[in-house]
């Protein structure tokens, strides 16, 4: 866990604060106007889990070029309103365009609190401005800086990630590295949506595929992570957590003759490296 991350994965008012780079009672405020509610409260005490980290630091990027909290509250609460409760706001791109809250949700670009559509001439506008800012070699750098911010500062390095793999959605490397700072902070559900996406932009590659079944694994999906684990082997027949996993799984499924098969592969492996 992040820096301050106390029991069970949470953080205190001070810890966020420091986190995000904010005064504490600017955090205190939020809460008090029901903007963020904390997922953990012990009497006057709060604490919060990396969700609510990532909505407060969504407040911190778009207030700047606001006076009042309201706006981005009522922003935040229609698109909460959009995507229904089991899709998280942070999965989607907000911006401040030109003085208004703007969703990008794939090509979709709506402004947040009307829930208009915004024009083809102001999404090309929007894209433009972004792109100026993601080069082919800024976004290298951006990328470099995501990677050694990843353990002092997940939150920043996890908005960068994120932006990164708006610009470029078939990005393997981005994919893996948000998938892995998601679920080092408790976010498996969303780690394994950019493991797929990682999948889909490499579908011949082993590691993606033994990182599905690891996930599928550790979520209780059994079935899921056999199938990838076994895709991990078409693309690899030599990986030997692959074979490993899989004869634990199929031991644990009473499948004791394909448990042997995959340990007799180990034993094999092993033997030929020696």
């Amino acid at each position: 866990m992040g820096e301050g991350g106390g029991p069970n994965g949470t953080f205190s008012t001070r810890a966020a604060a420091r986190i995000l780079a904010v005064p504490p009672q600017r955090i205190r405020y939020w809460v008090k106007r029901r903007f963020i509610s904390p997922s953990v409260t012990r009497g006057r005490r709060y604490r919060f889990v990396f969700k609510d980290l990532l909505v407060m630091r969504l407040a911190k990027e778009l207030l700047p070029s606001r006076r009042h909290l309201e706006p981005v509250q009522r922003a935040v609460e229609r698109v909460r309103e959009m995507v229904g409760p089991t899709r998280p706001v942070s999965s989607l791109k907000l911006e401040n365009l030109d003085g208004r809250i703007v969703v990008r949700d794939g090509p979709v670009c709506f402004e947040a609190e009307s829930g208009q559509l915004i024009l083809d001439f102001e999404r090309r506008a929007l894209r433009g401005k972004v792109d100026e800012r993601f080069s082919a070699a800024r976004a290298r750098e951006r990328f470099d800086e995501a990677r050694r911010l990843a353990e002092e500062d997940p939150l920043r390095a996890l908005s960068i990630y994120s932006k990164l793999a708006t610009h470029e959605p078939a990005s393997f490397e981005t994919h893996m590295h948000l998938a892995a700072l998601l679920e080092e902070q408790g976010e498996p559900g969303d780690a394994l949506r950019h493991l797929l996406a990682a999948a889909t932009s490499a579908p011949a590659n082993a590691e993606v595929y033994l990182k599905l079944g690891l996930l599928y694994r550790k979520l209780g999906a059994a079935e899921h992570a056999i199938r990838s684990l076994l895709q991990a082997l078409e693309c690899d027949p030599a990986l030997v957590a692959a074979h490993r996993n899989l004869a634990d799984l199929y031991e644990q499924a009473g499948r004791q003759h394909e448990a042997l098969r995959h340990l007799s592969a180990i034993h094999r492996l092993l033997k030929g490296g020696e």
